[in-house]
Protein backbone atom coordinates (compact mmCIF):
# COMPACT_ATOMS: atom_id res chain seq x y z
CA UNK A 1 0.00 0.00 0.00
CA UNK A 2 2.89 2.27 0.75
CA UNK A 3 3.70 2.46 -2.84
CA UNK A 4 0.50 3.62 -4.32
CA UNK A 5 0.67 6.37 -1.43
CA UNK A 6 3.72 7.49 -3.22
CA UNK A 7 2.92 7.17 -6.63
CA UNK A 8 -0.41 9.26 -5.45
CA UNK A 9 1.96 11.92 -4.10
CA UNK A 10 4.39 11.87 -7.02
CA UNK A 11 1.32 12.65 -9.36
CA UNK A 12 -0.16 15.34 -7.02
CA UNK A 13 3.24 16.75 -7.17
CA UNK A 14 2.80 16.84 -10.95
CA UNK A 15 -0.28 18.18 -11.36
CA UNK A 16 0.75 21.08 -9.21
CA UNK A 17 3.58 21.25 -11.40
CA UNK A 18 1.88 21.50 -15.03
CA UNK A 19 -0.64 23.80 -12.84
CA UNK A 20 2.05 26.08 -12.36
CA UNK A 21 3.49 25.90 -15.69
CA UNK A 22 -0.05 26.61 -17.54
CA UNK A 23 -0.40 30.10 -15.18
CA UNK A 24 2.84 31.52 -15.67
CA UNK A 25 2.59 30.09 -19.72
CA UNK A 26 -1.19 31.90 -19.61
CA UNK A 27 0.80 35.37 -18.03
CA UNK A 28 3.17 35.57 -20.73
CA UNK A 29 1.34 35.12 -23.65
CA UNK A 30 -1.95 36.04 -23.37
CA UNK A 31 -4.26 34.38 -25.69
CA UNK A 32 -5.44 37.76 -27.07
CA UNK A 33 -1.95 38.28 -28.43
CA UNK A 34 -0.99 34.83 -29.78
CA UNK A 35 -0.92 34.82 -33.96
CA UNK A 36 -3.48 32.10 -34.05
CA UNK A 37 -5.72 32.90 -31.53
CA UNK A 38 -9.33 31.69 -32.08
CA UNK A 39 -11.44 34.21 -33.48
CA UNK A 40 -14.09 36.32 -31.32
CA UNK A 41 -17.68 34.91 -31.32
CA UNK A 42 -19.89 37.68 -33.82
CA UNK A 43 -21.97 38.95 -31.06
CA UNK A 44 -19.92 38.19 -28.13
CA UNK A 45 -18.25 40.59 -25.60
CA UNK A 46 -14.97 39.22 -26.79
CA UNK A 47 -15.47 40.39 -30.39
CA UNK A 48 -13.59 43.49 -31.69
CA UNK A 49 -12.72 45.56 -34.51
CA UNK A 50 -9.80 42.96 -35.19
CA UNK A 51 -10.57 38.77 -35.49
CA UNK A 52 -8.00 35.50 -36.70
CA UNK A 53 -9.23 32.79 -37.79
CA UNK A 54 -7.83 29.59 -39.92
CA UNK A 55 -10.06 29.97 -42.59
CA UNK A 56 -12.56 26.64 -44.15
CA UNK A 57 -9.48 24.98 -46.04
CA UNK A 58 -8.98 21.24 -47.18
CA UNK A 59 -6.28 19.42 -48.12
CA UNK A 60 -6.16 16.33 -50.76
CA UNK A 61 -3.10 14.18 -51.68
CA UNK A 62 -3.63 12.78 -55.78
CA UNK A 63 -1.44 10.54 -57.15
CA UNK A 64 1.47 12.96 -58.05
CA UNK A 65 0.73 16.15 -55.90
CA UNK A 66 -0.86 17.73 -53.06
CA UNK A 67 -3.67 20.04 -54.00
CA UNK A 68 -4.82 22.74 -51.31
CA UNK A 69 -7.83 24.36 -51.18
CA UNK A 70 -9.16 27.66 -49.06
CA UNK A 71 -11.66 29.91 -48.64
CA UNK A 72 -10.75 33.58 -48.10
CA UNK A 73 -13.78 35.35 -48.85
CA UNK A 74 -13.53 39.11 -49.19
CA UNK A 75 -9.84 39.04 -49.58
CA UNK A 76 -8.05 40.39 -52.65
CA UNK A 77 -5.11 38.90 -54.07
CA UNK A 78 -2.76 41.44 -52.87
CA UNK A 79 -3.82 40.48 -49.09
CA UNK A 80 -2.64 37.06 -49.47
CA UNK A 81 0.92 35.96 -48.69
CA UNK A 82 1.76 32.67 -49.37
CA UNK A 83 5.29 30.76 -49.02
CA UNK A 84 6.24 26.88 -48.66
CA UNK A 85 9.44 26.38 -46.34
CA UNK A 86 10.54 23.22 -44.92
CA UNK A 87 7.98 21.11 -46.03
CA UNK A 88 5.10 23.81 -44.31
CA UNK A 89 2.54 25.63 -46.26
CA UNK A 90 2.00 29.15 -45.33
CA UNK A 91 -1.24 31.04 -45.99
CA UNK A 92 -1.40 34.41 -44.42
CA UNK A 93 -4.18 37.10 -45.28
CA UNK A 94 -4.94 40.53 -44.13
CA UNK A 95 -7.59 43.13 -45.04
CA UNK A 96 -8.44 46.67 -43.88
CA UNK A 97 -11.65 47.84 -44.25
CA UNK A 98 -14.09 51.13 -43.12
CA UNK A 99 -17.63 51.01 -43.47
CA UNK A 100 -20.09 53.91 -42.10
CA UNK A 101 -21.08 57.09 -43.37
CA UNK A 102 -20.90 60.40 -42.80
CA UNK A 103 -21.59 60.86 -39.21
CA UNK A 104 -20.14 57.11 -38.39
CA UNK A 105 -16.89 55.42 -39.48
CA UNK A 106 -15.56 52.07 -38.40
CA UNK A 107 -12.86 50.35 -39.18
CA UNK A 108 -12.00 46.84 -39.67
CA UNK A 109 -9.40 44.16 -39.56
CA UNK A 110 -9.50 40.78 -41.06
CA UNK A 111 -6.58 38.21 -40.39
CA UNK A 112 -6.23 34.60 -41.85
CA UNK A 113 -3.20 32.26 -40.99
CA UNK A 114 -3.19 28.77 -41.70
CA UNK A 115 0.52 26.38 -41.73
CA UNK A 116 -0.13 23.21 -43.12
CA UNK A 117 2.51 20.59 -43.03
CA UNK A 118 3.22 18.45 -46.26
CA UNK A 119 4.05 14.61 -45.72
CA UNK A 120 5.88 14.29 -48.76
CA UNK A 121 9.07 15.95 -50.62
CA UNK A 122 7.60 18.47 -52.67
CA UNK A 123 9.01 20.04 -56.09
CA UNK A 124 9.20 24.12 -54.85
CA UNK A 125 9.88 25.28 -58.04
CA UNK A 126 6.78 23.79 -59.56
CA UNK A 127 3.93 24.46 -57.02
CA UNK A 128 1.40 27.13 -58.76
CA UNK A 129 -0.86 28.82 -57.27
CA UNK A 130 -4.41 30.66 -58.20
CA UNK A 131 -7.14 32.77 -56.39
CA UNK A 132 -10.71 33.42 -57.65
CA UNK A 133 -13.71 34.31 -56.02
CA UNK A 134 -12.74 34.20 -52.74
CA UNK A 135 -11.25 30.85 -52.78
CA UNK A 136 -7.34 29.68 -53.00
CA UNK A 137 -6.20 27.24 -54.40
CA UNK A 138 -2.55 25.83 -53.84
CA UNK A 139 -0.87 22.83 -56.27
CA UNK A 140 2.48 21.00 -54.79
CA UNK A 141 4.07 19.03 -57.40
CA UNK A 142 5.46 15.56 -55.29
CA UNK A 143 9.21 15.49 -55.92
CA UNK A 144 10.17 12.72 -58.13
CA UNK A 145 11.60 10.02 -56.16
CA UNK A 146 15.01 8.37 -57.10
CA UNK A 147 16.19 11.27 -59.29
CA UNK A 148 18.59 13.12 -56.84
CA UNK A 149 18.81 10.02 -54.57
CA UNK A 150 22.40 8.99 -54.34
CA UNK A 151 22.31 4.66 -53.74
CA UNK A 152 24.52 3.24 -50.91
CA UNK A 153 26.09 -0.09 -51.21
CA UNK A 154 26.45 -2.11 -47.80
CA UNK A 155 29.84 -3.59 -47.60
Amino acid sequence: MRSFDEMNRMFREMDRMFDQFRSSWDAEFPVDDREFARPALEGSDAADSTAMDHGVANLEEMDDEYVFVMDLPGFEKADIDLSFRDGVLSVRAHADAEEGSDSYRARRSRRVARQVPIAAAVDEAEISATYHNGVLEVRLPVADDGEDDHRIDIE
